[in-house]
């Protein structure tokens, strides 16, 4: 057994975390900037203590281990029987990560102070997923009594969409995270914070209100920055050592420059915190193209993209679990080794008779145009049809031969 030094924080106490009855989460002794990094991933806390949490986080003020043992560049130590993630550039360890029980209940030991609890979102998805709940990287909201679901990757135009359809009363359910049922019913999202960026104030000014002053000067610097690189034309000048560094330059500042608001700036109190029937389901998928396209997909197909989706975001975790089965080879987690199955073979009975289609558009996008194209498609849902539901059943079928062998491109 190693040696595991740990020495209590300041702030002692037990903070609980309830996501919508599937996955339960305990701080212990969390600091009051480990709390508040918590509430802006998870959001609030629960109001009731939690008999038996699924997910342990015990905060730490110090964590040394002896006999720490390193692989590659000492971004990952071990002893014999545990595996540590390491601070870069000093070895200190800052997590212990039990892979061998995630899916389970775990507890992970994590330094106080780090300003995120390492893999925790990973590990709280594949928990839910663990318990045939779908965590989904999507926007969701309800708009005209419909309940609509936008997934897709990172910058593909998600939140536009969310923060346009508050412009048309929608009422919001979740952004960047999105918990689906396993019978596709029900969509649950977390009231928490989000990001907007200057795209979105400049294509929605009913936003400028919710940026601060100093936000609302830098965004308006950065749009004059690229209004002279688009004054450009001449290639030399494009291609200049001061020009690229200028866009390099304005290209970080913006990335780092997206203040997060809560979602009640945005949408008062026309919130779903108790979630709601997910009766649409769109794919977004940015192109060069100008033109905005919608298009019915297969809802097995739907199935496919959206399970690789989640191996996508798994993906951070994936890497340290490489790591992990190099340093302990006959430890293995089967619901890790095979989550892209798992989840295909849920979401194929989830979407199975839903609505679903693939929208493809510019990024960034102008909401008006998104929406007036998309509109048409988000109407309350009606009776299936036999012919489709023929189809949703061949579909159905089909998703238990074909597996997850791609077919056609975006």
């Amino acid at each position: 057994m190693d040696f595991l030094d740990t020495e209590a924080s300041q702030h002692p106490g037990e903070i609980d975390f309830d996501i919508h009855g599937v996955v339960r989460i305990r701080l212990l002794d969390p600091s009051p900037g480990d709390l508040d990094a918590a509430c802006k991933l998870l959001g609030g806390p629960s109001e009731l203590s939690l008999a038996a949490p699924d997910i342990t986080v015990r905060c730490v003020k110090s964590l040394s281990v002896r006999g720490l043992r390193f692989l590659g560049d000492a971004q990952y130590g071990l002893t014999d029987d545990g595996f540590y993630l390491l601070e870069q550039g000093n070895r200190r360890v800052k997590a212990r990560i039990p892979f061998e029980q995630i899916g389970g209940r775990c507890e992970i030991v994590c330094k106080s102070g780090l300003g995120s609890v390492p893999l925790l979102i990973p590990i709280v998805n594949l928990t839910a997923l663990q318990r045939g709940c779908l965590p989904l990287h999507a926007s969701a909201v309800v708009h005209n009594g419909a309940g609509i679901l936008m997934a897709g990757w990172a910058h593909c135009g998600k939140t536009g969409a969310l923060l346009g359809f508050a412009s048309k009363g929608a009422e919001y359910v979740g952004e960047e995270w999105v918990l689906l049922s396993s019978n596709g019913k029900k969509m649950h999202g977390l009231v928490r914070p989000f990001e907007i960026s200057r795209h979105h104030v400049a294509s929605l000014p009913q936003l400028r209100g919710a940026v601060n002053l100093r936000n609302r000067c830098a965004f308006g610097g950065i749009g004059l920055v690229h209004g002279l690189q688009k004054m450009v034309s001449r290639e030399r000048i494009r291609t200049g050592f001061v020009f690229r560094t200028l866009q390099r330059a304005s290209a970080a500042v913006e990335e780092r420059l997206r203040p997060a608001v809560a979602p009640s700036v945005i949408f008062q109190d026309r919130i779903r915190s108790e979630g709601a029937d997910a009766d649409k389901i769109f794919l977004f998928v940015s192109q060069d193209d100008h033109k905005i396209e919608v298009q019915p997909i297969a809802p097995v197909e739907m199935a496919r993209r959206l399970a690789f989706l989640i191996q996508h975001e798994a993906t951070p975790l994936l890497q340290q679990y490489a790591a992990y089965r190099f340093a302990f080879p006959s430890q293995r987690n089967e619901l890790i080794e095979s989550v892209t199955e798992h989840a295909f073979a849920i979401l194929a009975r989830a979407l199975n008779g839903k609505e679903t289609y693939i929208v493809r558009l510019p990024y960034p996008h102008v909401f008006s145009e998104l929406y007036k194209t998309i509109q048409p498609f988000c109407k309350p849902a009606t009776a299936v049809t036999s012919g489709r539901e023929g189809v949703e059943s061949r579909s159905f079928a089909e998703a238990r031969t074909n597996q997850l062998q791609p077919k056609a491109a975006y």
